[in-house]
């Protein structure tokens, strides 16, 4: 009674796998025409006209007013006197122990 039940288990396994295999899917699909869909919309967002309340661009040839009240070259005189402080006080603090 055993092998009956192995012989109606492999037959039914073997229609199942048949009938699935003659099922029609859907077909997936091609990833290259999604980014291609995808890049179409982003480059139409991209060529919208920017509204009217946008900020205008600066102009190259003038820098921007942040950087002329700033003295850079001081700025980083000082940023490099504090680094070398900090440097020379851990090279102190590693000798003393």
């Amino acid at each position: 009674m055993l092998w009956a039940a192995r012989v109606l288990a492999r037959a039914f396994g073997a229609v199942w796998e048949l009938l699935s295999r003659l099922r029609p899917r859907p077909e997936a699909p091609d990833p290259a025409e999604e980014l291609r869909r995808k890049l179409a919309e982003v480059r139409a967002h991209d060529s919208e006209p920017l509204s009217a309340t946008a900020e205008p661009a600066p102009e190259p040839d003038q820098p921007p007013a942040e950087l002329d009240s700033i003295d850079l070259t001081s700025l980083r005189r000082d940023v490099h006197a504090r680094a070398r402080a900090l440097s020379e006080e851990m090279r102190g603090a590693g000798e003393s122990d």
